[in-house]
């Protein structure tokens, strides 16, 4: 992966988390845009997720007020230059250079192929999809590169869906399911709520390449040193892990989404998953 450990490094030495703001570097209120399909990070109907909680938190902490706007993911990136929001929370060093880039990514979005491990408890690689009846997020093809394109190009029984119905595979309606570990863990905890801990009868295939890592781009650079100041104090008070633990608890989701903020902060607690990262 092209993203290095020396970002982390270099980040730590510049970003000033925890001086205190001055008075007037910060508005009282922000915009933030949303990608309104990623449950459990976002959860619009409810005005909350686990994204949505982290980002009013770490604001919170600098008596900064907080909008949340949901949009679809076409023309995300457009509407942040059109000024709809004011601060992006899906973008990249690669993508048009307007207003302040977060210093270090945010999120961390790694897409499996899930089984279960009775019916199937090994996959060696992307094409061994082509034996399977597999259904992915809607625009999987697009977004998991030429390798897995090739494999579901005219695949029979390939198939991409709206909501995951991560339910299908205890029911035998499909063998392969496409997604990010945590967004399934959510849908079938709705579909199937008896299965309250499949983790012992599921199989997470890593054979879709490098997941992708996500910055976060304000309108200005006080927006900026707020947010990253406000993430830095919820590290030092613990109130990360508390928001952490109660989406652990109601919808079984992991760290792994914040691996990248994890691996800034407090690097102890993956140093595999770190090091790996920093690939």
């Amino acid at each position: 992966m092209w993203f290095t450990a020396v970002v982390f490094a270099a980040a730590a030495a510049t970003i000033p988390a925890t001086e205190p703001a001055p008075a007037s570097a910060a508005p009282t209120a922000v915009k933030i845009g949303l990608q309104s399909m990623v449950a459990p990070f976002v959860l619009s109907e409810h005005g909350s997720g686990l994204l949505v909680d982290v980002l009013r938190a770490a604001f919170a902490s600098q008596q900064i007020g907080t909008e949340f706007i949901y949009l679809p993911n076409v023309g995300f990136e457009e509407q942040f230059r059109q000024g709809v929001y004011d601060i992006s929370t899906a973008s990249s060093p690669q993508q048009a250079h307007e207003g302040y880039l977060s210093r270090w990514p945010v999120s961390y979005f790694h897409n499996m192929a899930i089984t279960l491990r009775g019916r199937i408890p090994t996959l060696s690689s992307v094409d061994d999809l082509k034996k399977y009846r597999v259904t992915a997020f809607r625009n999987a093809r697009k977004q998991l590169g030429p390798a897995y394109a090739a494999a579901t190009d005219h695949h029979p029984n390939y198939r991409e869906a709206v909501t995951m119905p991560s339910g299908a595979l205890f029911l035998d309606r499909t063998d392969v399911i496409i997604s990010q570990p945590d967004v399934f863990v959510y849908y079938l905890r709705q579909q199937l709520p008896q299965k309250r801990d499949p983790e012992t009868e599921l199989a997470f295939h890593d054979v879709l390449g490098p997941g992708k890592l996500y910055w976060m781009r304000f309108r200005t650079e006080a927006q900026r040193n707020a947010f990253e100041r406000g993430v830095a104090q919820l590290y030092a008070t613990g109130e990360i892990d508390r928001i952490l633990a109660r989406y652990q608890r109601d919808y079984g989701v992991t760290r792994d989404f914040f691996i990248a903020l994890d691996c800034q902060f407090r690097p102890e607690l993956a140093p595999q998953k770190c090091k790996k990262l920093g690939k």
